[in-house]
């Protein structure tokens, strides 16, 4: 089980202030892009091992140096990232009534749409939530795979086919496209640990996958809140995710250096991210860096963010693994279940409409400043 900081506590992560990204925004002042691009081609087209060791190389690189990286030729088009992208402003575009039909706080494995402020914003006393609304959408149902031991595969809420026709045929076949990357990037991580390629495919047989639209409205950077964010500054929970941005960017990642640094758009790729529970398979060798996004650049227009979070098998043992630990570096983390790891920081996140922030990151976080 993770421990989770109190929901008062979030403000502790260094920078949660945005007076001054704001004014960086409303001086037009932007950072430098230093994130790499990982050529994913060797793995998507099915080469030898030469060719899929150079990805491995530069994935290592990429994952100590910053545990972000934009990966290109996986396998979708910029084309239809943009049809993704476009159904999401279609679906949140909808009245509020007919969002609300599709309320994750009706649904058992929390699937749905979740407005401003988490799942009860009226009763929620951070008036500075995250500005964005969500809408999470599982994987289908994998062969072999038991129905009912993971309740949100399969089993997801859908707009009324008669008011988006054709909305659930793209993001099924959407979404199994991204769990097949995501799948082959798990090999290629294995193979960057000095492991086996096969390593993690038993633990992402069945994996713990959501596809989720973050929805981030208008917003003045005048009249913002002083910790108000798109999305607050936090890690992700599980193994990686895969995210597609539209074209009006807006996610800063901190790197090793602890300055907060764009990841402007670049078209046809994704942008990936180690998230908590790969770190600690790493024993911190490759991290879960903290990022956060805004859409102050854009007070007239809704942007659209597409992330994919890649979750093992819920009943995983997430401990040390053999290549990532020796003489003078043992373990540094105690071994956790993936499931209650991720849902405890899902349930703090649909509480306090902010992302979930385990105790473990803001101590190493207040540790390097």
């Amino acid at each position: 089980m993770v421990e989770t900081i109190k929901d008062d506590a979030v403000t502790a992560l260094a920078d949660f202030d945005n007076r001054a990204r704001r004014a960086a925004v409303l001086n037009q002042r932007r950072s430098s892009q230093t994130i790499p691009v990982i050529d994913f081609g060797p793995y998507t087209n099915g080469e030898g091992i030469e060719a899929r060791q150079r990805v491995a190389r530069d994935l290592r690189k990429a994952c100590v140096d910053t545990g972000f990286f934009y990966l290109a030729n996986h396998g979708i088009s910029q084309a239809e990232f943009d049809i993704a992208h476009d159904w999401g402003l279609v679906f949140f575009e909808q009245p509020r009534a007919e969002k609300m039909k599709l309320d994750k706080s009706n649904h058992p494995a929390r699937q749905g749409w979740m407005p401003v402020g988490g799942m009860n914003p009226g009763a929620n006393p951070d008036k500075d939530a995250d500005q964005k609304e969500t809408f999470v959408l599982p994987r289908e149902l994998h062969p072999g795979e038991v129905k009912g031991e993971n309740p949100a595969v399969g089993n997801g809420q859908w707009p009324d086919p008669a008011r988006l026709p054709g909305f659930r045929e793209f993001l099924t076949a959407h979404i199994a496209k991204r769990v097949a990357i995501a799948q082959r990037l798990c090999r290629a991580l294995a193979l960057s640990l000095d492991l086996p390629e096969d390593y993690f495919d038993e633990s992402h047989r069945y994996p713990g996958i959501s596809l989720t639209y973050n929805y981030y409205p208008p917003v003045d950077p005048e009249t913002a809140g002083r910790t108000q964010w798109g999305i607050s500054p936090h890690t992700d929970y599980g193994t990686f995710t895969l995210l597609s941005q539209d074209a009006l960017g807006g996610l800063e990642i901190r790197n090793q250096a602890d300055a907060w640094i764009d990841v402007p758009p670049l078209p046809g790729t994704f942008v990936v991210n180690i998230a908590d529970l790969f770190a600690r398979w790493t024993n911190g060798l490759y991290r879960s860096s903290l990022h956060r996004a805004s859409n102050f650049s854009h007070s007239t227009r809704a942007r659209i963010s597409l992330p994919l979070f890649v979750i093992p098998y819920a009943k995983t043992r997430v401990e040390c693994l053999p290549t990532c630990q020796g003489p003078g570096n043992p373990p540094k983390y105690e071994p956790v279940e993936a499931g209650p790891y991720v849902r405890a920081l899902l349930e703090q996140s649909y509480r306090t409409g902010r992302p979930g922030v385990a105790q473990r990151t803001v101590e190493e976080r207040m540790k390097s400043l």
